[in-house]
């Protein structure tokens, strides 16, 4: 028995993937989304104007989300969006009627939700959510795909968020600080500035930094 590289095969199935996780994320509304203000400005921008393909990996790392997502969360649980003071949002779900709330899949070890060491974009969107929302508690469940390297492995671990109106409000004001600067990107037609309005890590995997598309284009 031989067994060779099948590079076709693995091409069609990434393409399938791609385009199947494409429609599943259409842009998620015509106006702003609060978690395009937490992310990098200057690729959200470019995600309304003119969008490239996802990758590879985003596309397997999408799907693993949404697989969990709608595998987890029953239909008569999922939340509504709605829009507070021009900002569109739109929990997960709302755990038993009246909290809302979040599901993360992540490759993360369990030590990170353990020792309450979550990304700061987690917190910002939570935050955010929970201040549109008019609550000051937030459901996050968070799915382990590696548990804590080592078994049991995958995990599911849950927290519940409490916050303190000053907490919500100063996260509120940076987002809408944020928002003031991305709607002037696209009056002028312009990006916000690359690099300046992400976190660090963002550029690294970004699709539109490592094409070497779009970065400074004006659109006319």
């Amino acid at each position: 028995m031989d067994i060779v590289d099948y590079p076709e095969l693995t091409e069609e199935m990434y393409q399938i993937l791609i385009k199947k996780v494409t429609e599943l994320n259409p842009i998620r509304s015509a106006g702003i989304h609060l978690t395009e203000l937490i992310y990098c400005l200057s690729a959200g921008y470019w995600d309304k104007i003119m969008p490239l393909p996802f990758t590879k990996q985003q596309a397997i790392t999408m799907a693993l989300g949404i697989g969990f997502e709608r595998v987890l969360i029953p239909e008569g649980m999922r939340a509504d969006p709605g829009t507070c003071e021009g900002v569109d949002y739109s929990p997960d779900f709302w755990f038993r009627g009246d909290m809302p709330a979040e599901m993360k899949t992540t490759r993360m070890s369990t030590k990170k939700t353990y020792t309450r060491e979550f990304p700061e974009t987690w917190k910002q969107q939570i935050l955010g959510y929970c201040y549109a929302a008019g609550k000051v508690e937030y459901g996050l469940g968070v799915v382990h795909l590696m548990g804590g390297y080592k078994p049991p492995f995958p995990e599911i671990l849950a927290v519940k968020f409490i916050f303190t109106h000053q907490e919500l409000k100063d996260n509120w004001e940076y987002l809408l600080w944020r928002k003031e600067v991305y709607v002037q990107g696209f009056a002028d037609q312009m990006p916000p500035t690359p690099t300046k309005w992400c976190q660090d890590w963002e550029c690294k995997y970004c699709r539109y930094a490592t094409s070497g598309i779009h970065c400074n284009i004006k659109v006319v």
